[in-house]
C-alpha cells in the first residue's frame, strides 16, 4: 500500500486471532442451563454499514469549501530518513566560492552590508543567479538505489525532475528551480534533481478556527501559536488563490500542498514525512 493510500484508507489491520476456548476440567460441575434473555422492545439499531453523517460546518463568518483539498506536510517524530545531503559529496571549494557570490549579489541588490548565512530563504525572496548555484554532486558508494524525491542538499530544498515538472505544470513562476545532476560514483549521470527556492512566504491560515492558541506579550499584544495537539488547521481559500504548493508562515514544517498536486505526484514523500488534511474555508461578509 502506497503512502497516499495509507493516508486515505488507513493502514491494513490484520483480523483478530481466533478466540481460544479452554476445555473445562473433568471434575468441574456442569453448570445449569441459563434461559435466553427476553428481548426488550425498543428502537431498531442502526446498521453498521450506514455511513456516519459528517456534522455541518457552522462557524459564523465562514463557509466550508468542498471543491478543493489541501494537506500540510508534517515531519514525524520517528523521522530517521537520511536526506540527500548525507548521501552525496560535492566540491566544497567550489560551493564555498558560489555561496560567497550569492551573498555578495544579495548585498549589492539590496544595498546592505548585512552578510547572511545564505540567501535562499531570505525576505524579500528573489531568485538566485543560476550561475551562483552548484551544478552537480556525486553519490556515495553506499547510497541507496532509491533516492528521496523531496529532500535537502546544503540546507536547500531539492526535488526530483518528476516532482519539479508536476509543480510547474500547475503553477509556473511561483518557484525558482536550479538543475543539479546527481552523478554516480563511476562518473556517469545518475539522475537530475533541482534546487527549489520558494519565491514567497504566504499567510493563508485562519488560526482562530483551530490548531492554534492565542499568546500574549508583556506589552499586551497577542499572537497565535501552534498547539502541540493534532487539531486540524484551516486555510483561507481566498488567500490561497491558485496556489498548489506554498511555504506558509504558520505551517509546522513550512509547506502546504493541494489535493490536485498530491494526486499528480502520488507517493513522493520520504517515510519521515506525512500529509495531514487541512480544512478549507471562505470568509463571508
Amino acid at each position: 500500500m502506497g503512502f497516499f493510500d495509507k493516508l486515505l484508507f488507513g493502514p491494513k489491520v490484520p483480523p483478530p486471532a481466533p478466540q481460544v476456548i479452554m476445555a473445562a476440567a473433568a471434575t468441574a460441575p456442569i453448570p445449569a442451563p441459563v434461559a435466553a434473555p427476553v428481548p426488550i422492545a425498543g428502537p431498531t439499531p442502526v446498521a453498521a454499514s450506514i455511513p456516519v453523517v459528517k456534522p455541518a460546518f457552522t462557524v459564523p463568518g465562514f463557509a466550508e469549501v468542498s471543491d478543493r483539498t489541501f494537506f500540510e506536510i508534517l515531519e514525524t517524530y520517528q523521522n530517521r530518513i537520511r536526506p540527500l545531503n548525507d548521501l552525496v559529496t560535492w566540491d566544497t571549494e567550489e560551493e564555498s566560492r558560489l555561496k560567497t557570490r550569492r551573498i555578495e549579489a544579495y548585498q549589492l541588490r539590496n544595498g546592505t552590508d548585512y552578510k547572511p548565512h545564505d540567501v535562499f530563504h531570505l525576505w524579500p525572496y528573489q531568485p538566485v543567479d543560476p550561475d551562483h548555484v552548484i551544478k552537480q554532486v556525486t553519490l556515495k558508494v553506499n547510497a541507496p538505489k532509491i533516492l528521496p524525491e523531496f529532500s535537502q542538499i546544503l540546507h536547500v530544498n531539492v526535488v526530483s525532475d518528476r516532482v519539479m515538472k508536476a509543480i510547474v505544470e500547475l503553477e509556473e513562476g511561483r518557484h525558482a528551480f536550479y538543475p543539479i545532476d546527481i552523478m554516480s560514483p563511476d562518473g556517469g549521470v545518475r539522475c537530475r534533481y533541482h534546487f527549489m527556492q520558494f519565491l514567497e512566504h504566504t499567510d493563508c491560515t485562519v488560526p482562530k478556527l483551530g490548531g492554534f492558541r492565542k499568546g500574549a506579550r508583556q506589552d499586551g499584544t497577542t499572537f497565535w501559536v501552534r498547539t502541540s495537539t493534532g487539531d486540524k488547521v484551516f486555510l483561507d481559500i481566498e488567500r490561497i488563490g491558485s496556489r498548489h504548493f506554498f511555504y506558509d508562515k504558520r505551517a509546522k514544517s513550512g509547506w502546504f500542498i493541494s489535493g490536485e498536486l498530491t494526486a499528480k505526484l502520488g507517493d513522493f514523500l520520504p517515510s519521515g514525512l506525512l500529509l495531514a488534511e487541512a480544512g478549507v474555508v471562505r470568509r463571508q461578509a
